[in-house]
């Protein structure tokens, strides 16, 4: 009977306490410590600071302090006290408010769901004249256990430390050190884009990681986290409708990633997660991109607020948004028209494709000293609107010589094979053709039968090269020096996972010194590349690297193998000629397994006679 009751009791409905309801919040707002950088900074920009610093202090065991300092508006102590409570704000009075929000905060959850899993120090001071001292408050686990004057500049100053310290099962969770400061450099990264006209630096262990100034200016904010040259490979997007504006830049074809991560987008200045901008995004570029290839953008849309509803989540990056199609065409038209004032559409030509200011032509002449733009998976080697000639007689001498040599030295990296040494895999066969320069057409004769076949040029030499990868890696010498040094610029981020991937790259064949800071020589490539396409691969080697989703050493190398592979291999669009089907053929051969690219894609079908008859309806 004791126990029943005692059950009873337990079951009756009761309210929680305060620290146990501020620790069930925080499962929702604080994820990670980038969550509480985010939250703090978002604290400071609607407070009207026009400089946030981040400082972060880290060891093997992870990331044990944060601080955000800003010159904004700062507190008085009774309202640095009630921010320390849930749901209060000065940001809204009534539900009215949430169908206008003009802040980046508005629940009033941020500063009680950290101060509920950590040990957190508030130190604020209001710009006011005739205030002398700021107010120091500290909390640990949401109880206040300090309140006293401080001596502080004007503005807030929030640090948090021994986060989950109270909820061990969060804490395990964590991912390394370098993964959350990761997280935390993508935070600041992308406020900083959205709101250019507030200075931003983040320290990491007394080293500055990022700077910006408060330019106001989207392209110098860029300039500043990812350099000038990516700043060459943009253009400018612009639209308006009656209930929307796009602003932004977004690249050339020249420049993509194996992933989106690099299209950042906010909506009223607040960066947000849209699967939906993502996709209309991409449907801009048409096939000026693969499927598995991503551009840059830095696209913010002034959107009506009766149209957008941040009011989702309480992490605030999900939003939800009515007229959906409208946008969506919108945004794809703008960024089409974009890359067309570059005259992406009609041209291969990086030399044509730089300047967003140039008007569309119909014409464009070779120029002899260009270079073969070498991209993802379906672009082209092209050099005028209508491509290569068909007929080499019908081409100048230079542009059958550069087309010949250009393709012909692709093919001489992978004739290093011994022909004694591997088997013949393949039917002789005899070339007939090729189809829109990306297939090729062949025929096999035998005494039973006939067969049609149509090779994937692409995927072929992918597979070739994938093989000889292998190869080259396990001899002795995997290397061919540069005669000068190839010099690489990157952000930080980017600098500091390259630092750590040395000893892996160099077992693929890049030879990489670090040159100064963020700067790197690179001093060889791999044997199967060519020498300047060896070091523009570096950069989705570094995407790949990047990818959470790689967990494993062994699942890293094996990722930029097949990125070699794809990135050095013919591209659809090469035209080849008989010579060149033939020798791509007999390579192809002499591989393990060429029925396949490295991805598992076919790289031929086969037709046979009586196949050829049925579809054809003959008996």
């Amino acid at each position: 009977m004791n126990n029943l009751k005692v059950k009873q009791k337990q079951n009756q409905i009761h309210l929680l306490d305060e620290a146990t309801i501020n620790k069930i919040a925080a499962g929702e707002v604080v994820e990670r410590p980038a969550s509480v950088v985010k939250e703090l900074i978002e604290n400071s920009l609607d407070s009207g600071a026009t400089s946030v610093r981040v400082d972060i202090g880290s060891d093997s065991g992870g990331i044990f302090r944060i601080r955000v300092f800003d010159d904004g508006s700062g507190m008085d102590r009774e309202s640095a006290i009630l921010s320390l409570k849930r749901h209060a704000t000065s940001k809204i009075n009534n539900v009215s408010d949430l169908l206008q929000i003009h802040t980046m905060g508005f629940r009033g959850e941020a500063l009680a769901s950290i101060a509920g899993v950590s040990k957190l120090t508030l130190i604020t001071k209001v710009h006011l004249p005739d205030v002398i001292s700021g107010t120091k408050i500290v909390v640990e686990g949401g109880n206040i256990l300090d309140i006293s004057d401080a001596g502080s500049p004007e503005g807030t100053s929030v640090l948090v430390e021994n986060l989950f310290f109270n909820t061990p099962a969060r804490k395990k969770f964590l991912k390394s050190r370098q993964t959350e400061f990761n997280h935390i450099y993508n935070v600041i990264e992308q406020t900083a884009i959205a709101n250019r006209d507030v200075s931003f630096q983040l320290v990491h262990n007394g080293k500055e990681k990022l700077s910006t100034i408060k330019s106001g200016s989207l392209t110098e904010t860029i300039a500043y986290l990812y350099g000038r040259e990516v700043v060459e490979n943009l253009v400018p997007l612009k639209s308006a409708t009656s209930f929307m504006k796009v602003e932004g830049l977004c690249s050339l074809q020249s420049l993509s990633y194996s992933n989106s991560k690099q299209i950042l987008i906010s909506i009223n200045n607040r960066p947000v997660s849209s699967p939906m901008i993502l996709k209309a995004v991409k449907s801009g570029y048409g096939t000026l991109l693969p499927k598995d290839r991503y551009p840059a953008a830095f696209i913010n849309l002034t959107i009506d607020k009766n149209i957008v509803d941040v009011n989702v989540h309480p992490a605030k990056r999900e939003v939800r948004m009515s007229r959906e199609n409208e946008i969506f065409k919108e945004i794809s038209s703008a960024v089409k028209e974009a890359l067309e004032s570059g005259n992406l559409i009609n041209s291969g030509s990086l030399n044509n494709s730089k300047s967003a200011d140039n008007k569309k032509t119909s014409q464009y002449t070779f120029n002899d000293s260009a270079k073969p733009l070498f991209c993802a998976d379906s672009e082209t080697v092209s050099y005028k609107k209508d491509n290569l000639a068909t007929n080499p007689a019908t081409e100048s001498k230079s542009e059958y010589h550069l087309r010949f040599t250009t393709t012909d030295n692709q093919l001489r990296l992978t004739e290093n094979f011994d022909e004694n040494e591997h088997e013949v895999k393949l039917p002789e066969m005899e070339v007939l053709g090729q189809f829109d320069s990306a297939y090729i057409i062949a025929e096999i004769k035998n005494q039973n039968s006939e067969e049609l076949v149509i090779i994937d040029q692409h995927a072929a030499h992918e597979r070739i090269l994938y093989d000889q990868v292998l190869k080259v890696r396990d001899s002795g010498k995997k290397a061919q020096e540069l005669l000068v040094p190839a010099i690489l610029t990157l952000k930080t981020r980017e600098s500091e996972i390259l630092s750590e991937s040395l000893p892996m790259i160099a077992d693929e064949g890049f030879l990489i010194e670090e040159f100064g800071k963020n700067t790197f020589a690179v001093r060889s490539v791999p044997l199967v590349l060519g020498k300047r396409i060896g070091t523009e691969i570096l950069n989705d080697i570094l995407t790949d690297l990047m990818d959470d989703n790689l967990k494993t050493l062994e699942a890293k190398k094996e990722k930029i193998t097949t990125t070699i592979a794809c990135r050095a291999a013919i591209k659809a669009g090469s035209k080849l000629t008989d010579e060149q089907m033939k020798r791509l053929i007999n390579q192809l051969s002499r591989t393990k397994t060429p029925y396949t690219c490295p991805h598992g894609r076919p790289t031929m079908i086969v037709f046979s006679r009586s196949k050829l008859d049925s579809m054809f309806l003959r008996s």
